[in-house]
């Protein structure tokens, strides 16, 4: 059972604490994520305040983007270190690799944003074009653009929208399909 001076939470107060199922909660539990304080009289699950801040700290790792397997085998890896400072160093040596990780992600994501920016930019040109549809009536518009034009444009001008009632075009669909 839990400690008397520590509020006892059943697997639903947890999950409601953390905004997960109680389901997910087992599952944590299964892997040796967390662990509860003890049962109630009637056979419930409780859990105290430590079960919670490692909760917390599961769920910050895994929207960190680490595997519940990999946060299992890293909880493995500290309580067989020799030492606190052998466990803390393989904790600080996968917020390293988590971290530089993330840097290449936002690298990647401000990439993808200036390439939007971009694309809005020229985009915003296209607001007043009365022309006929897209891309037939781009086609001036492209090639007074040249290399200007953005990739995230340019990828739609390419090629015309396929004809849903050109029969060729619908077999050409199903063939590509099936390849």
């Amino acid at each position: 059972m839990a400690d008397e001076g520590e509020k006892a939470m059943t697997i639903g107060q947890l999950a409601a604490q953390v905004g997960k199922t109680p389901r997910a909660l087992r599952l944590y539990e299964e892997l040796g994520l967390i662990l509860p304080n003890g049962r109630s009289k009637g056979g419930f699950r409780l859990y105290g305040d430590e079960a919670l801040a490692r909760l917390r700290w599961v769920i910050e790792l895994t929207d960190l983007g680490l595997p519940l397997a990999d946060i299992q085998g890293m909880l493995a890896d500290i309580a067989a270190a020799r030492t606190g400072g052998a466990g803390m160093d393989i904790l600080r040596a996968r917020y390293v690799e988590r971290r530089a990780d993330i840097e290449a992600q936002i690298r990647q994501l401000e990439t993808l944003r200036r390439g939007l920016d971009k694309a809005l930019g020229y985009l915003e040109r296209c607001r007043p074009c009365t022309r006929g549809p897209i891309p037939q009536a781009c086609h001036d518009c492209v090639q007074t653009t040249g290399d200007a034009l953005p990739d995230m444009v340019r990828g739609l001008l390419a090629q015309p929208p396929a004809d849903s009632t050109d029969p060729c075009q619908r077999l050409n669909a199903n063939d590509e399909e099936r390849s």
